[in-house]
């Protein structure tokens, strides 16, 4: 097949999860024999093309108001309003954007992240009669802030800045055959706020390489070693396990936290914290997992498929994670781990109490974890996507030839 991956950067300019797992994507298909592109977009003022392993990288040079991805500092309001604004449907990029599809002419074309590319990229592609496939990492397309979250609470329904905003683009989402979904939750929540009325569904975690399993050695019964990996920021939940170990009885635990984060919020969690909290700082995972008992993921937003989970598994640890976003189905409670509810620091030490009590994290299956990740081999995942390329191909060639062609109507094939 030939190929067509767009995605908002490159790791090599922009640092994002998406952006690793965008390029693993399309390294893993051209070890399987496909012609692959990727479209990205840049900070620069000409397009860039290069090769990277194999892969043919077009870097469209931004054209909206600025570069989001400069590092600089937060801009006025009105700024960013109108840059959004643009972003959801600008005709510089998609004519960029299209210039690159009649080169390539791929047989599908793989939407993920579409900040600075914009969601015009689908109309491009449905003008030329190219099926869609369209990827949720997040909730850029649904949300301006990339979250649909908002004063540490899920956003019910869309704010008036996200409806205004995202207007263009929840039409725009009626042209992809088909959404995926990195998780259940992820995918669900874009349907109910009307978005993809069209497309098949289906859902497929990220590519990840690495996610060796590597069986801990033999628990001690003794101290609760509770371990936190991860980005120290409100969002994510370290303040509810540091409020939750101070409900638990002392010297049957211990808790160590590793990574880094906005440096007010560390403080305050280490003036918060009572004895028996190490704050570690920047840690390798490889590090830190085999001299934990047990790891905790306690984010608030709904995150839609965090890797420090597998990467716990990865190492035979289970995880306390909460009922936030994609989580839960990442967790098989009493085999992986078990689940609490999200914001609620009481319910945390709950499940932390009932783990000092009867250690049941020495006793799970070690072949629970390796088949949980198994789920996540790069092969199969691969061969998933395959299969759903293949199909929307062929539901693309089934309607061209029983359908007349026309032209798009005005309601989707125009910009607002």
């Amino acid at each position: 097949m030939r190929i067509l991956l767009a995605n908002t950067g490159h790791p090599s300019v922009i640092k994002g999860g998406a952006e690793a797992a965008v390029l693993d994507l399309a390294h893993a298909l051209v070890a399987r024999g496909h012609r692959v592109a990727l479209v990205v977009h840049h900070g620069g003022s000409e397009v860039e093309e290069s090769l990277d392993g194999g892969v043919r990288v077009y870097g469209l040079p931004n054209r909206n108001l600025y570069f989001g991805f400069d590092g600089a500092k937060q801009r006025p309001a009105p700024l960013r309003l109108a840059w959004h604004a643009l972003d959801g449907a600008n005709p510089f990029m998609a004519k960029a954007f299209g210039r690159i599809l009649d080169r390539e002419r791929p047989d599908v074309v793989n939407t993920h992240v579409l900040v600075g590319l914009s969601q015009l990229s689908w109309r491009e592609s449905a003008r030329r009669g190219i099926p869609i496939v369209h990827y949720l990492h997040e909730y850029g397309t649904m949300c301006p802030r990339g979250s649909a979250f908002r004063d540490g609470h899920i956003c019910a329904t869309p704010c008036m800045s996200c409806g205004l905003l995202t207007a263009p683009r929840k039409r725009l989402s009626r042209l992809v055959d088909t959404v995926v979904g990195v998780s259940r939750f992820t995918l669900e929540r874009h349907l109910a706020w009307g978005f993809f009325p069209r497309a098949r569904r289906e859902v497929l975690p990220n590519v990840f390489t690495g996610l060796r399993f590597r069986p801990r050695p033999p628990g001690e019964t003794g101290v609760l070693r509770i371990g936190y990996f991860g980005r120290l920021i409100p969002d994510k939940g370290a303040h509810l396990l540091v409020e939750a170990v101070k409900r638990l009885p002392p010297g049957g635990w211990c808790l160590d936290i590793a990574g880094t984060g906005d440096p007010a919020y560390v403080e305050a969690l280490k003036a918060a914290a009572p004895p028996g909290v190490r704050f570690l700082g920047w840690t390798a995972a490889d590090a830190f997992f085999p001299t934990v008992d047990i790891s905790v993921v306690p984010s608030i937003w709904p995150d839609p498929q965090p890797r420090v989970t597998f990467e716990s598994f990865m190492h035979g640890v289970p995880v306390v994670g909460s009922r936030a976003g994609g989580i839960p189905e990442e967790i098989d409670e009493d085999e992986t781990g078990w689940l609490f509810d999200a914001g609620s620091a009481d319910d945390l030490a709950r499940i932390l109490a009932l783990r000092l009590a009867d250690r049941a994290d020495l006793h799970l299956d070690p072949e629970t974890f390796r088949a949980r990740l198994s789920r996540l081999d790069p092969d199969l995942v691969v061969q998933q996507y395959e299969t759903i390329y293949s199909e929307a191909i062929a539901r693309r060639a089934g309607e061209s030839s029983a359908v007349p062609a026309r032209a798009l109507g005005p309601e989707i094939g125009t910009s607002p």
